[in-house]
């Protein structure tokens, strides 16, 4: 790489090759960047940024931890990212120092749009905070409080981030007040339920997994249904969406209000969805062994009261296909 290179020709081509997601090459050019400058705390952070993307956990680690001695009171991003990296008390003291800073420069902004990008990224610090004492730190004595402050926070920058009450409805099911977490999740699902695909306001997919995760759990089953029917046309191939259709229906089945007739056509839905998450696993895999291993049990519960369908029906289904391909046009098309 030509030496006569200075940093500001550098930084629009590691921002070009990051925003391509073109991480090894960015990389390249950060390393290069810190060779002629290597307290440039701009250059430093962005090396982190790219480190992250890389796996390079360490490496990110201490380039953003000497990008904040540099300028501790300049620029939030290098705390947000130091908190995705850091855990319990560490982490939280991170991202409590870049609400401070995003906070102050929020009060210096006009553009309404540029203050609601800002806010949401308050919310989403103040969302992090509280997960960590719902989880790594619940045993803290100021878990609960916490929680609560960071929650109510939250709310008061950002009043419609679904994301905000959603995580509200996880900490009053920690508290077993089922009605309050059931009354955040209706109003985290007003806030997007009827917008179009792609529309900002919409959790991503994975937060919408999670959410039908704890509708189930407060027995919300037709707000469930909801959401995964727009996951499925959104993206028809994840595991986890068949499963928890599984999951669902298996639910519905297992209401001793219902008729027999119902619970068994519930159940037979279940086992159908159960099993075309495990075909899909099969195929593509999924980091949640206990997930699949669950549809596996369910599967087998289902059998033993509603019986699989008879082999001699699979085999018919089989030569109707065999009879349509042999047409070697319509093969190729299929």
């Amino acid at each position: 790489m030509s030496v006569q290179y200075t940093v500001g020709d550098l930084i629009p081509k590691i921002q070009a090759n990051i925003d391509s997601m073109e991480y090894p090459v960015a990389l390249a050019f950060c390393q290069r960047a810190l060779e002629l400058e290597p307290t440039n705390a701009e250059i430093l952070e962005v090396t982190g940024q790219v480190e992250i993307e890389l796996d390079m956990f360490a490496e990110a680690r201490n380039h953003l931890l000497e990008a904040i001695r540099l300028k501790p009171d300049q620029g939030y991003s290098k705390y947000m990212y130091l908190g995705q990296l850091s855990v319990e008390k560490e982490a939280i003291e991170a991202f409590q120092k870049g609400v401070e800073l995003m906070t102050a420069e929020k009060a210096q902004l006009q553009d309404p749009v540029e203050i609601k990008l800002l806010s949401s990224k308050i919310a989403g610090a103040l969302c992090s905070m509280t997960e960590i004492y719902l989880t790594d730190c619940c045993f803290e004595p100021e878990a609960e409080s916490k929680c609560e402050e960071f929650l109510q926070h939250a709310q008061q920058v950002d009043p419609e981030n679904p994301e905000v009450y959603q995580l509200l409805a996880s900490v009053r099911l920690s508290q077993l007040r089922n009605e309050d977490a059931s009354a955040a999740l209706e109003t985290s699902m007003r806030l997007w339920i009827d917008k179009e695909p792609g529309d900002a306001a919409m959790p991503i997919y994975d937060s919408r997994l999670a959410l039908v995760k704890l509708l189930l759990e407060l027995t919300m089953f037709q707000q469930a249904f909801a959401v995964l029917e727009g996951l499925q046309k959104e993206n028809d191939q994840v595991v986890d969406l068949w499963y928890l259709y599984g999951w669902t229906y298996y639910c519905l089945g297992d209401d001793e209000e219902k008729s027999n007739e119902e619970r068994m056509a519930h159940w037979e839905d279940a086992r159908d969805c159960l099993e075309l998450a495990v075909k899909l696993y099969n195929t593509i895999g999924s980091d949640d062994e206990a997930m699949v291993e669950h549809a596996h049990e369910l599967i087998a519960t289902i059998n033993q009261v509603v019986p699989p369908s008879a082999p001699e029906e699979e085999e018919v289904v089989d030569e109707e296909i065999e009879f349509v391909s042999d047409d070697e046009d319509d093969a190729m098309e299929m």
